[in-house]
């Protein structure tokens, strides 16, 4: 019975998700709204994650934004603007969310999350279930450049105060807590890599965990 009942869940999920891929059956679709630096409202109403990357949140009601969120939002405001995204409906996949993960890119070829990071807009943001290895790879020779560039966000994320601070990353999920983060310390010795700055967390391709993040408010 509970082998049938999971068929049953399996087939529905597998239903719904053909639903979506189909579609955009050019590979093409347009952008209703842009909800900040990472996230867009498609116009089959799908949201539509960028895979790889993390932008600085947007105000929400009365939660503070973070810095650079609005410049961030703005940009992909301007990429998108009259323009359709085309998308490979082999690489979508879902989050707990049930938000749409993807690389999408503009008619012109460009890679709307590569953009993003070059112009210090977004920083790398991997994971787990991450599998183009090659556009991870780009993405972080991206974000290295604009640091060194002193692009968008990172002329002063890299000069505060935090900066010069120790993070401890977590090797199995990419990401850096600040050396008193509950979260970070629970993480196991085996597991942990020490970064003596900021700019060698991120340059190593290290994203700030969401529980104890560094990066200020707007």
């Amino acid at each position: 019975m509970f082998s049938l009942w999971r068929s049953r869940v399996l087939m529905a999920w597998l239903f719904c998700f053909f639903l979506v891929v189909s579609a955009w059956a050019d590979g093409r679709i347009g952008v209703k709204t842009v909800f900040d630096g990472d996230t867009v409202l498609l116009t089959n109403e799908d949201r539509l994650r960028l895979r790889g990357i993390d932008a600085p949140e947007v105000r929400h009601g009365k939660k503070r934004g973070q810095y650079y969120g609005q410049e961030a939002k703005a940009l992909v405001q301007q990429l998108v603007q009259g323009q359709k995204l085309v998308l490979d409906s082999k690489e979508l996949s879902r989050d707990r969310y049930d938000r749409l993960i993807g690389t999408p890119r503009l008619e012109n070829g460009r890679n709307v999350a590569l953009v993003l990071v070059q112009e210090g807009a977004a920083f790398v943001y991997p994971h787990t279930s991450d599998k183009d290895m090659d556009f991870a790879q780009d993405l972080l020779a991206a974000q290295v450049t604009a640091m060194n560039r002193g692009l968008g966000f990172w002329p002063k994320i890299l000069s505060l105060p935090v900066a010069q601070h120790t993070y401890l990353g977590t090797i199995s999920s990419k990401r850096f807590h600040t050396t008193t983060c509950a979260s970070g310390l629970k993480v196991k010795k085996q597991n942990q890599v020490r970064f003596l700055t900021l700019r060698e967390a991120f340059a190593k391709g290290y994203a700030p965990a969401r529980c104890c993040t560094p990066w200020p408010k707007e």
